[in-house]
């Protein structure tokens, strides 16, 4: 159990989740697929996994060698204040630089939403340890959800898919005691509001 629940937490690790979001909404959404140009599709898909993946790897496990945070799995609130600072700013960053692109509107939102999350996540980590790995699925799970709405897409089949994934990956965290139920639950609902509310009300 303790297996199965590690290798969703890895596959499904949030610093992933930003360029898989993005690649489902290329996937899903023909009309963007078809009006963004497949090499602005791939720098896109690249930029952003350079970004909020690759880069806040190498910065976190830098944290680890100079011994400044305890575990690169960021196990303790105190280890998550410095790498969930920099990710705000890789993200808030990325978010401006991406504005001088031309791309459609739900893109800028989705980036918009993630980086409200990610500073939601900062300070909420004052208080309880929010589960980032389920902000990352209900960051996602919205924007399958949202776009379906604002495009008119028969989505709910891929809807459900990231209900229960996201179901799989809490009782993951849960099973690893790496989250009580309120974190889970609060991380989710966290990372689906962030990401929803601005698609819908076409912030960004």
């Amino acid at each position: 159990m303790r297996i199965s629940a590690h290798i969703l937490s890895y596959l499904f690790h949030p610093i992933f989740l930003p360029t898989f979001g993005l690649i489902v909404i290329f996937g899903l959404n023909r009309y963007i697929s078809a009006t963004t140009p497949y090499d602005k599709q791939f720098f896109l898909v690249s930029w952003i996994f350079v970004n909020t993946a690759v880069i806040p790897f190498i910065f976190t496990a830098v944290l680890r060698w100079k011994k400044l945070v305890s575990s690169i799995q960021l196990d303790t609130r105190e280890d998550r204040v410095i790498p969930f600072t920099f990710a705000l700013f890789f993200y808030l960053t990325n978010y401006w630089l991406l504005r001088d692109i031309p791309m459609p509107q739900i893109i800028y939102s989705i980036f918009l939403g993630s980086s409200a999350a990610v500073g939601i996540a900062l300070l909420v980590n004052f208080y309880t340890k929010i589960s980032i790995h389920m902000i990352g699925m209900g960051g996602v799970t919205a924007s399958i959800y949202a776009m379906s709405q604002v495009y008119d897409l028969n989505l709910v089949g891929y809807v459900l898919l990231g209900i229960v994934a996201s179901g799989m990956v809490g009782s993951a965290r849960f099973v690893l005691e790496s989250h009580n139920l309120k974190q889970i639950y609060l991380g989710w609902g966290t990372g689906f509001l962030s990401v929803y509310l601005p698609i819908i009300m076409d912030w960004g």
